[in-house]
């Protein structure tokens, strides 16, 4: 055999054990990822609505709440938004849960910056919306409020 032959051989067999070799440590490295990656928020309110409230509070979530979470949506600071009922509540769980889902928890900074620029939207200021609030505590209670973490499957 020539050298020449003989170096093409040699290139065949490093080429071919290279491949050998990243055929198995690509299944490696693949395996060493988490099979879940992390998603949206989901910041879930649970709402206890007293006994014969639900048409006041219901009407207070179709116009106010809605139009606070379509300004957020429409600004990107909302990706969505449900209000779900609990059919079968047990004692002591919500009858309803409002849940805004979002994909950036912000900082101090431009929570501030955000605060104000619905207060601006909806043409309010903090005392009235305390004060509103604090009218709402006459025919419902916030039960929990809980921040998940969507996961989502790779």
């Amino acid at each position: 055999m020539n050298t020449k032959t003989l170096g093409i051989i040699k290139l065949q067999t490093l080429a071919l054990i290279g491949g050998l070799l990243l055929a198995i440590s690509l299944p490696a490295a693949a395996q060493d990822e988490y099979p879940y990656k992390q998603g949206s928020y989901w910041e879930v309110t649970g709402i206890h609505v007293n006994d014969g409230a639900a048409l006041k509070y219901a009407n207070h979530l179709a116009t106010k709440w809605t139009s606070a979470m379509e300004y957020g949506r429409q600004q990107g600071w909302t990706k969505s938004y449900h209000v779900l009922s609990n059919e079968y509540p047990r004692k002591g769980e919500p009858d309803l849960y409002l849940i805004r889902i979002f994909d950036v928890m912000p900082d101090a900074a431009e929570n501030e910056k955000r605060a104000k620029a619905w207060r601006e939207h909806m043409k309010t200021t903090i005392k009235q919306l305390d004060d509103e609030s604090g009218d709402r505590a006459e025919y419902r209670t916030v039960g929990s409020n809980v921040l998940l973490r969507e996961m989502i499957i790779r």
